[in-house]
């Protein structure tokens, strides 16, 4: 059993402290999630704070044994606030992916910059389900099951979609290229 399994299980029992070192272990993937779906570090924060806090509610029905993810738990009750969300507001940003750090000459930066506003262009034309797969694989780092787990879909569907929408994708950047 690794270490996450069994702070869940605490967690599960009551165990606060163990709920606290999940929280500590999870909480910036989730704010940069929802930062990048609500382009307000306020209401990114707030999205944050009430995923974990539906997160603690609904974690005695959590499930291990029947192939449950945290991760996947977590942002798709995250997912679910940002759609509510959306719904009173509508803007898209990945403003919190387009500071990375570099070393490199100013030359590189610019085209970095340029490179990143390219995306953020193209992905605002993607669909809100489309932007956050794209997110979720590439920006998060997650698996196909657990990323199918949060939109709600297949696996294999998953992967067909993602292939039809990094095309897309590339097909939108070379646009504004």
């Amino acid at each position: 059993m690794d270490d996450l399994t069994q702070l869940i299980i605490l967690a599960q029992e009551g165990d606060q402290d163990a709920y606290g070192k999940i929280y500590s272990q999870f909480y910036k993937r989730i704010y940069r999630y929802c930062q990048f779906n609500t382009y307000d570090k306020v209401v990114a924060q707030d999205i944050c704070q009430e995923t974990f806090v539906r997160a603690w509610k609904a974690l005695p029905k959590f499930s291990i044994k029947k192939g449950g993810s945290l991760q996947a738990f977590l942002f798709r009750i995250a997912r679910n606030l940002i759609i509510d969300a959306s719904r009173r507001k509508k803007t898209v940003s990945i403003e919190g992916y387009e500071n990375l750090q570099s070393n490199e000459d100013l030359a590189g930066d610019i085209d970095r910059r340029d490179e990143n506003k390219r995306l953020k262009a193209a992905m605002a034309k993607l669909n809100e389900v489309d932007r956050q797969i794209i997110v979720l694989h590439y920006f998060e780092e997650m698996s196909g099951a657990e990323i199918a787990k949060v939109v709600g879909t297949r696996e294999g569907a998953l992967r067909v979609r993602t292939h039809r929408i990094i095309k897309k994708l590339k097909d939108l950047m070379e646009e504004n290229a």
